[in-house]
């Protein structure tokens, strides 16, 4: 079986179709909620009914240690619950592309994740883990405490860059690489790193970085013993243009012949109000379900 971790803050419907739509005998599902985001306090239980452990502990606010935090939350869950071959890490705007055969036969043991060296970035992003985010524990749910951080932080990162105040390491790691935080990989990759006293050290490193999910798993998997299995492709589709509103765009029905030609195993980012006649369209053309589309008579 394959465990999949959701994380999501708004559009149920999207949420509750990605949830159904996976298959209960092949795969274990987990959810957390964002507790400040806009799904309804009791829409959890609609998710229960399809077999997925929904949790709602963490406040998110983007950049802070809280989504991490929610996603190794339901990594334990995983791995301690057992059972599990593979880890898929998503948002509650993904959208499968394979039946649980394609997903078996497809994740063989390596590590799938995007990643890039820090050092290769632009200064911007080397001074997300060069510069401390020191006032991190104000980027809570609280509003006002969220305001402050804002200000203190504006200050406090343009005194370190006057003073010259940048790390060089993270916890044991010198070298940095980073990337998007959906990815799949191992149980027994997951397992290794919740054991690792160096993975532990360097979450309690980042904690004072910024953005500190798009840094973890890249640079533990990178630095360690496991880095032979990794594959720098994430198997997600993904359109990185500014489209439908959003970076990246919401999938269409434009967009079904490049999603269903692709290599990925999921399709990143849909919206129940956008990209309903994609997502019947690959009911119809991966799993053999759902109704005929508008689009029928013109199959990608």
């Amino acid at each position: 079986m394959h465990a999949v971790l959701i994380t999501a803050y708004k559009d149920f419907p999207s949420l509750a179709r990605l949830v159904e739509r996976l298959d209960r005998d092949f795969f274990k599902v987990y959810v957390h909620i964002d507790s400040i985001g806009s799904i309804e306090r009791d829409a959890g239980e609609g998710l229960k009914r399809f077999g997925a452990s929904v949790t709602r502990e963490h406040a998110i606010r983007w950049g802070s240690m809280a989504h991490f935090h929610a996603i190794i939350d339901l990594l334990r869950e995983a791995i301690d619950a057992g059972g599990v071959d593979y880890i898929h890490i998503i948002s509650g705007q993904d959208y499968p592309l394979a039946n649980a055969e394609e997903f078996e036969a497809r994740c063989d043991g390596r590590i799938f994740m995007n990643f890039e060296p820090v050092s290769e970035t632009s200064q911007d992003i080397r001074d997300r883990y060069g510069l401390r985010n020191i006032f991190y524990h104000l980027q809570t749910g609280s509003r006002a405490a969220n305001r402050l951080y804002r200000y203190v932080d504006g200050w406090s990162r343009c005194l370190q860059k006057g003073l010259g105040l940048k790390r060089t390491r993270l916890g044991p790691f010198t070298e940095l690489f980073k990337g998007i935080v959906w990815m799949s990989f191992p149980a027994a990759a997951a397992a290794t790193l919740l054991e690792d006293p160096a993975a532990d050290e360097f979450l309690r490193a980042i904690r004072t970085t910024y953005i500190p999910e798009e840094v973890f798993f890249q640079t533990y998997f990178l630095n360690s013993d496991l880095r032979s299995l990794v594959v720098n492709d994430d198997l997600r589709y993904t359109d990185w243009r500014r489209r439908n509103g959003s970076v990246p765009a919401y999938l269409d029905e434009s967009d079904a012949q490049a999603v269903l030609g692709s290599e990925a195993l999921f399709a990143r980012k849909v919206s129940s109000d956008i990209s309903t006649d994609l997502l019947d369209w690959i009911d119809v053309e991966r799993f053999d379900e759902g109704p005929a589309l508008k689009i029928s008579n013109e199959r990608p």
